[in-house]
């Protein structure tokens, strides 16, 4: 499958990640299933890899998951949500989530890995 998630009690992170190229429809799915499913716990961070990710998507699916996004998913996430990129991305689904990102304050865009969880931790950690 080119998208799944992880809710990890233990840890205290839910992991989305996606790989290979997905349909954006996919991913707002995903986003959904989380908030769906009877383990999700909404205090808990979020860490969204999307490192080697591509991005098919209409203008309308881009509006439809934006819109998810901000008024459904970040709505329904109380703890921090890190995403990581890299540059198997396109330029435009980049800047879509840069600005995206920007809507949500619990949320940061990474190019590294290690920094989206040391952000989460200290952020987590603080929040304590």
């Amino acid at each position: 499958m080119a998208v799944a998630y992880h809710i990890n009690h233990e840890q205290g992170l839910v992991t989305l990640s996606g790989s290979d190229t997905v349909d954006i429809d996919d991913a707002r799915d995903l986003g959904r299933a989380v908030l769906q499913d009877a383990q999700m716990d909404p205090k808990l961070p979020h860490l969204i890899d999307l490192r080697g990710l591509s991005v098919t998507r209409t203008t309308a699916q881009a509006r439809a998951f934006r819109e998810f996004a901000i008024g459904e998913y970040a709505p329904n996430v109380q703890g921090s949500i890190a995403v990581v990129i890299d540059e198997a991305l396109d330029e435009q689904s980049c800047a879509a989530l840069y600005h995206m990102i920007c809507s949500i304050d619990r949320a940061e865009l990474f190019d590294h890995y290690d920094q989206a969880l040391k952000w989460l931790m200290r952020r987590e950690f603080l929040a304590s």
